[in-house]
């Protein structure tokens, strides 16, 4: 059974591991260790997500069988939703949680009245490139940006009408 709720302080650590481990495990074969660690730091300090949180960003934890397997981020902005981050831990990988998840992401977008999402996504990353284009995302452009410490992110950007 899942269950999808707003972030609290308390889960803020939750999420920070779920994230350290998602992102070793998911990211090791596209980018270096140190990337990894750089941008776990960067994205997911306890005080980049609490700016989050006060610049409107929407967090969610998402529980399966009452364990915490994942999140997501969704930002608000003119007309479209961003969707910042969606991450779910392998062992639930295939359930129908990812696919749950874009759904909520949908109806909360619906229900503030925005016509789209979007996201980012690496575009070395082939399998979640394949679930959002089976769920209706194309993709509308790519970029390559610059996130300091001489990283960069390639990526193309996907987008879906709602």
């Amino acid at each position: 059974m899942i269950q999808i709720q707003n972030l609290t302080k308390p889960d803020i650590p939750i999420v920070q591991n779920l994230a350290k481990e998602i992102w070793n495990e998911h990211y090791r074969k596209i980018l270096s260790q140190e990337q990894i660690d750089y941008m776990l730091d960067l994205f997911y300090s306890t005080e980049k997500i609490h700016q989050e949180i006060s610049d409107g960003y929407s967090w969610e934890m998402v529980f399966y069988n009452s364990l915490p397997v994942g999140f997501m981020s969704l930002k608000y902005e003119f007309e479209k939703v961003h969707l910042s981050k969606i991450y779910l831990h392998s062992d639930v990988r295939g359930k129908g949680l990812g696919k749950e998840l874009i759904q909520h992401a949908i109806e909360l977008a619906q229900e503030k009245n925005y016509f789209a999402i979007y996201l980012n996504v690496n575009k070395y990353n082939t399998d979640s490139i394949e679930f959002y284009k089976q769920l209706g995302f194309q993709i509308i452009e790519e970029g390559v940006f610059d996130i300091g410490n001489g990283y960069v992110m390639d990526d193309y950007i996907m987008e879906k009408n709602i």
